[in-house]
């Protein structure tokens, strides 16, 4: 991270650069704050997406001042953030749209050994379309091959082995035959039994060269395992003639000369894994749409997954399709191809996927009758213990987790319980710690509280400044904030009572008995589980593993059958 500071004309102009993740940046940053004059403060944060907590109160005390304070941010997860704590702020985002995507009318895969498999799955995952897909790999001219009757069973396409002079049709899959090299041109496949080329008969070589120079712009190559060279200047030649050029990923790969050679070359548009090129490849084909099937957001899932290790595969599909639909305008793609092209190529753009697949809605003591249900029936109970610990999971911002805080507090019990606030959302949970609110927050937050059953008043914990509110540090004291995955992150403690609220709601029942697995691991024996008002352990399996304790606050106790 990097603070300059510019003095003109009386303003202070301070520019930060980079995420304020160390102390000692947020220190920089204070002390340039500090020391300016009586004039205007100009602040512009180029990739910050969070403020350190000292950071945010500075600014929020300055926010009043005359003269003015303005903010520049670049990172629409911070304009967020501080528009809703009400600091004066402006997003800056570049103008400018992902490249044109073309339509592309021919798909041309080829490899060597170890490739058989990668070209199978490919197919496998291709849409109905109008695109002609050209293969081409390597084989012992001796050996027969089968690669036209494997395909035959896992396409709709018409596959065939074609003869010379084949007129070619669009959706339909062309395989090289063994001991000819195949070339395309004037809408006809051309068959010889020429020289071989880089050692191979047919060869990639000559079949992507040809293609690229029949299709241009409208093309799409994928070089796939192998040994040797073969095919590496015929990728470099699709994307000097305007195609797409797309290599696999060498990790992918036992036999892997083939894409070492091609990436060295440096002849290609992207390197991607397995699953990625079945994304990326089936989306070119099925044209250019904003409405994708199934099963093209299942492939993009099983993508970001590969490529990120984020696991949306069992969210609900509705709710994946509106996230994805907000995403169009804010990565500046036209079509769904151009989107998952994006989200697979730009980690800014995943992060726009990541944040829009973070439910962040939250509130202070949010359906007070589960805290009153907490407050009579099961904290009570808990106090029998001598240590409690109590879990959090998709925190969001920390209401929830605060509101835990102050109802164990109010009940003398916060002295001797821990709280583990969980969400997998880092910049959600960098809010929390912070512990910073907006004033608007705290009606709210009082209304709710006294419908949970409390008797005093909600500023014995909260602070309320100029604008905003702060968490009493004896609160902040007791919790512990962790990045945490429910889709793929394991058990980690052992709880006396684990509140995970309106989360289930977006998982498919496959990741909602995960969960349930997760939390009947996680729960001492004579703890409790609360779920949202709309929720239940049914759809999961949950019933496996709980009993119902008290079905209006929707509380669950360990049966004793489980996993433990």
């Amino acid at each position: 991270m990097s603070v300059a500071v510019q003095d003109v004309g009386g303003t202070r102009r301070v520019s930060v650069v980079g995420d304020l993740t160390d102390p000692a940046d947020g220190q920089a940053l204070l002390e340039a704050l500090a020391g300016r004059g009586t004039g205007p403060l100009e602040l512009t944060f180029y990739d910050a997406r969070t403020l350190p907590g000292e950071v945010l109160e500075k600014l929020l005390g300055l926010r009043a001042d005359a003269p003015p304070l303005k903010i520049y941010a670049y990172h629409g997860y911070l304009l967020h953030h501080l528009v809703r704590l009400g600091l004066p702020v402006l997003g800056m985002f570049p103008a400018g749209a992902s490249p044109a995507a073309h339509e592309y009318a021919a798909v041309v895969l080829g490899g060597s050994a170890d490739s058989l498999d990668k070209i199978l799955a490919i197919v496998e995952a291709l849409p109905p379309s109008q695109a002609t897909v050209f293969i081409v790999q390597h084989i012992l001219e001796d050996k027969p091959n089968y690669l036209d009757r494997l395909l035959r069973m896992r396409t709709e396409y018409a596959v065939e082995m074609p003869q010379h002079l084949t007129e070619i049709r669009p959706g339909s899959i062309y395989v090289a035959p063994p001991e000819h090299h195949m070339r395309v041109a004037h809408g006809r496949i051309y068959l010889t039994h020429d020289r071989k080329v880089n050692y191979a008969r047919p060869s990639i070589e000559v079949l992507f060269e040809s293609v690229a120079g029949e299709y241009k712009e409208r093309c799409l190559g994928a070089l796939l395992c192998g040994y040797g060279r073969d095919g590496v200047a015929g990728l470099a030649a699709i994307k000097a003639g305007g195609g797409c050029a797309l290599i696999e990923n060498s990790a992918d790969c036992a036999a892997r000369d083939l894409t070492d050679a091609a990436i060295a070359g440096g002849g290609f548009d992207h390197v991607l894994s397995l699953p990625e090129l079945r994304c990326y490849v089936a989306a070119a084909v099925a044209g250019r749409n904003n409405q994708p099937s199934q099963q093209l957001i299942a492939l993009l899932l099983e993508a970001v997954y590969s490529r990120y290790g984020y696991d949306y595969r069992n969210y609900q599909q509705g709710t994946v399709e509106r996230r994805l639909a907000n995403l169009y305008a804010k990565v500046a793609a036209e079509d769904f191809f151009a989107l998952q092209r994006e989200i697979l190529t730009d980690p800014d753009a995943f992060e726009h996927l990541f944040l829009e697949l973070s439910i962040n809605i939250t509130a202070f003591f949010r359906h007070p009758k589960q805290f009153k249900v907490l407050r009579e029936r099961v904290l009570p109970y808990l106090d029998s213990f001598p240590h409690i610990k109590i879990w959090s999971a998709g925190c969001a911002a920390g209401e929830e987790a605060y509101s835990l805080a102050i109802l164990l507090d109010e009940l003398g019990m916060l002295h001797k319980s821990l709280i583990f606030a969980t969400d997998i959302n880092p910049y959600q949970l960098e809010e929390a710690k912070n512990g910073l609110y907006p004033m608007e927050t705290l009606e709210e937050g009082r209304r709710n509280y006294a419908a949970s059953g409390g008797q005093g008043r909600l500023e014995e914990w909260l602070t309320v400044e100029k604008g905003y509110v702060k968490i009493a540090p004896r609160l902040s004291q007791k919790m512990l904030f962790y990045p945490h995955s429910l889709a793929h992150d394991g058990p980690f403690n052992e709880f006396q009572l684990i509140v995970c609220r309106n989360v289930l709601i977006y998982f498919h029942p496959a990741l909602q008995q995960r969960v349930m697995d997760l939390f009947s691991r996680s729960l001492h024996r004579d703890g409790f589980l609360m779920l949202g008002p709309s929720e239940e352990t049914g759809p999961g399996g949950g019933a496996r593993f709980f009993e119902p304790y008290a079905a209006a606050g929707k509380i669950y106790r360990w049966d004793g059958k489980g996993p433990h």
